[in-house]
């Protein structure tokens, strides 16, 4: 049997190895010119636990998103070994209410709540979970706490977590070594998949390389491709049922040396969001209203740049640590001066709904549709996050091994 993988982000990379595994080879196509350099290396690495999604009152999507994070360390384990110890993980986060929050504090303290109970059910009593404890219920700080470490005109309250993330970087660099020596799993780089087509019984994989078209034939056609993948899904003839949004965020990477241990690993919800993340002196952060710098409904989004020039980099700068520091006042203290090194970097996200996060009833604070979908031997995987790539892997894996070679 031959498949093809399309795209080989995290999402990719995750099929790839699952069918690698069970002893079905892999051509695995991106148009970059190494494997997860793009939005699975340029996001915040969140291992979700279901807590930022308290506009889903449904609780899907945070069930959804437990049952991806529970399965998320063994499986890299499975792959990695020890070498994923090597992954820096951040302190649990705090989850922060922000005064304009589109919920009251004790709504997300319910949901937290909520969260926390479901993934009691999801991890088993010696969990997975990169050395922090899922079934730690999440405690809220006192008025005396939440105001020593936070703004106190911003924050209406805080949340202390068990939930972590992982740098998305150096997990990429990890996998990326493992998808290039694994022998049954065959990298195509510089090459953009163009459009799938049935061919018989089999299905014909066309694809621009070196300047030049070719094509291939494949029993089945996973496709993982993030902001392409609609495009690819339309030449199947397979068009989405409902609306859409690609945006692209920007973000700041700062190194820090000495002044992360000051700092703490937030979420601010749910409305202004954005992230601090903190990898020791390494940090990730996010301030959603100056970060999101575009937005498209069309099939695919438009050549956004992914990487700032000095003037826009700066002006990045000063809106996102303009936007944090009335939340976390320790970052007060980080300015281009005092950093040893920092860069603006944007990733593409793509989900459903055709409103920003800033509408109460808009699409995007739902994740719950989300996952593979299979026309026959024709594979198209929404991610939907990062953590639910290793799980979505191994249910097309399962579909694969079920269905067998096309006839």
């Amino acid at each position: 049997m031959r498949v093809a993988v399309l795209g080989a982000g995290l999402q990719g990379a995750c099929v790839a190895l699952e069918l690698a595994e069970v002893g079905i080879a892999v051509d695995l196509y991106d148009r970059e010119d190494a494997c997860l350099t793009q939005a699975s290396a340029q996001n915040e690495g969140k291992i979700h636990l279901g807590y930022v999604f308290g506009n889903d009152r449904t609780l899907n999507t945070a069930r959804l998103m437990i049952r991806g994070a529970a399965v998320f360390e063994p499986t890299l384990r499975r792959w990695l070994g020890t070498d994923l110890d090597r992954v820096p993980v951040s302190a649990p986060f705090h989850y922060v209410v922000h005064r304009d929050s589109l919920l009251a504090a004790d709504e997300v303290g319910d949901h937290l709540a909520a969260c926390h109970a479901l993934a009691a059910g999801e991890f088993p009593a010696a969990a997975g979970y990169f050395g922090s404890d899922p079934h730690r219920a999440p405690q809220r700080l006192t008025d005396a706490e939440r105001d020593a470490v936070f703004g106190t005109r911003t924050v209406a309250a805080a949340f202390r977590t068990a939930e972590i993330a992982l740098d998305p970087e150096a997990l990429s660099v990890l996998l990326r070594a493992r998808l290039l020596a694994e022998p049954r799993i065959t990298v195509h780089l510089g090459t953009e998949v163009r459009a799938v087509e049935p061919d018989g019984d089999r299905l014909r994989v066309r694809f621009d390389v070196g300047g030049g078209l070719a094509s291939e034939c494949y029993d089945h056609v996973v496709n993982c491709l993030w902001d392409g993948r609609l495009g690819v899904d339309a030449t199947m003839g397979q068009r989405p049922d409902r609306p859409w949004l690609f945006r692209i965020k920007h973000y700041l990477r700062v190194c820090a040396p000495g002044q992360g241990a000051q700092i703490p690993s937030t979420t601010i919800v749910l409305g202004p969001f954005g992230d601090v993340v903190v990898h020791g002196d390494d940090l990730y952060l996010s301030w959603y209203p100056a970060g999101r710098q575009g937005i498209s409904a069309e099939l695919e989004p438009p050549p956004w740049p992914r990487v700032l020039d000095e003037f826009q980099a700066k002006e990045l700068w000063h809106d996102v640590l303009g936007g944090l520091v009335g939340v976390v006042p320790a970052l007060e203290d980080l300015t281009p001066s005092t950093v040893s090194s920092w860069s603006a970097r944007g990733g593409i996200i793509f989900a459903w709904g055709s409103s920003d996060i800033d509408d109460p009833g808009s699409g995007l604070h739902q994740r719950s549709a989300i996952g593979p979908q299979s026309h026959g031997t024709y594979h198209s995987v929404d991610t939907g996050k990062l953590t639910m790539a290793p799980l979505f892997g191994a249910q097309v894996t399962d579909r694969i091994r079920a269905t067998g070679r096309a006839r």
